[in-house]
């Protein structure tokens, strides 16, 4: 069973794990409303990827080990590849 401590750290986590998939999502917007070409298609797909995201981040419960371990199961692997050049 975690301590209060170590849920807290994990929550933290899932967290940063988030904004690190929002940021990303974020520049990929830009990229796209700024190409020369932008593709409305490409847009609306990465604009639900963040809603979906802002919406996971909210809802997150510090109190449900369960909610945070998923969240850093699911979600940490791909920020790792992304960030991984950076």
């Amino acid at each position: 069973m975690a301590t209060i401590f170590t849920r807290g750290i994990r929550f933290e986590v899932a967290q940063d794990v988030l904004g690190a998939l929002l940021t990303h999502w974020s520049e990929a917007a830009a990229q796209a409303r700024d190409a020369a070409n932008p593709d409305p298609g490409r847009l609306a797909e990465i604009e639900a990827e963040q809603r979906k995201l802002r919406n996971l981040r909210a809802d997150l419960d510090p109190r449900d080990a369960a909610q945070i371990e998923s969240v850093i199961a699911e979600h940490a692997p791909l920020a790792r590849r992304l960030y991984a050049a950076a």
